[in-house]
C-alpha cells in the first residue's frame, strides 16, 4: 500500500500536501490572537493545500462527499439545482466538470460568480428551489449568521441537504462574536482573521443551526474511513456536517 497522498479534486498523488501559509502564524503571533492550530475541528495545517491544484484539506472532504452524494449514489435523473457560496476555485472546478447539476455561485463581492448578493437577502433564489448548497466558511464574516441560516432554510427544498461549514475551536465554551468590533488587530486576536467578527465553538455552532429550524448531521473519520482521511491529508478529527430540512 502506497503511503503518499491522492487528491480527491485533480485525482493527483503527491508525497505530500503544503503546510498552511506563514502568513496567518504570523498575523496571530503578532496579534496575540490562538496559534493552536491542532484544536480547530477541520483544519490539517501540516497538509493543507494540493501542489497542483491548491485544493485545500476542507475542499478535499466536500469532495469525497460530493462524489459519494451525487456520482455514486445519485438520487434522481433530474438536474439538480446546486448553489455555491463563496466558492473555492479548485472546488468549484472539480464540480463543474464532475456533476451533472444546475450549479450556479453566489458571493457579495466576488468577482466572477453568478450572482452577487448577500446571503442574509437571497431575494433571487424562490422558496423551497435549491436542491444542495455549499456554505463554507461564510458565517464568520456575516454580521447576522441567524437570518443567513433563515434564508438557507427558506430556499432549501424539504428533500435538500447543504454543506454548512464554519471554522470551529474545539477547546472554546461558547461563541465569542462582535459584528461591531471594526478594529483588524482585535477581529485576528479574538476571532483568528482579520476580516472574520466570530469564532464558534462546537456545541454553539450546533445549536445555532438547530435553532434556526434545519437539522445537522456529522460525518467524521468513522463514516469515510481512516484510510481514506490519511490518503486525502484530512486530519482525524476533521467533521463535515450536512444540514437539511
Amino acid at each position: 500500500m502506497s503511503d503518499n497522498y491522492i487528491c480527491p479534486i485533480c485525482n493527483s498523488e503527491v508525497d505530500s500536501f503544503l503546510p498552511l501559509p506563514d502568513y496567518y502564524l504570523e498575523q496571530l503571533l503578532k496579534f496575540g490572537g490562538s496559534v493552536d492550530f491542532d484544536n480547530r475541528e477541520t483544519l490539517n495545517w501540516r497538509n493543507y493545500s494540493c501542489p497542483n491544484c491548491n485544493a485545500t484539506d476542507r475542499d478535499r472532504l466536500y469532495a469525497l462527499y460530493l462524489n459519494f452524494r451525487f456520482v455514486q449514489s445519485p438520487r434522481t435523473a433530474e438536474k439538480q439545482l446546486f448553489i455555491d457560496f463563496a466558492p473555492s476555485k479548485p472546488l468549484s472546478g472539480y464540480i463543474r466538470t464532475l456533476l451533472d447539476i444546475s450549479y450556479f455561485t453566489v458571493d457579495i463581492a466576488m468577482s466572477g460568480v453568478d450572482y452577487h448578493a448577500d446571503i442574509t437577502n437571497l431575494s433571487m433564489l424562490n422558496d423551497d428551489s435549491v436542491d444542495f448548497f455549499i456554505c463554507s466558511h461564510v458565517f464568520e464574516h456575516v454580521s447576522d449568521d441567524r437570518k443567513a441560516l433563515s434564508e438557507l432554510l427558506r430556499i432549501l427544498k424539504s428533500s435538500g441537504q447543504g454543506i454548512l461549514m464554519v471554522p470551529i475551536q474545539l477547546n472554546a465554551i461558547s461563541i465569542d462574536e462582535d459584528p461591531a468590533e471594526t478594529s483588524e488587530a482585535e477581529r485576528w486576536r479574538r476571532f483568528g482573521q482579520g476580516d472574520h467578527i466570530r469564532s464558534y465553538s462546537k456545541r454553539g455552532f450546533v445549536e445555532r443551526v438547530l435553532d434556526s429550524g434545519l437539522k445537522l448531521t456529522a460525518y467524521g473519520i468513522n463514516s469515510f474511513g481512516a484510510e481514506t482521511f490519511r490518503r486525502s491529508g484530512i486530519t482525524p478529527q476533521s467533521v463535515l456536517y450536512i444540514t437539511s430540512r
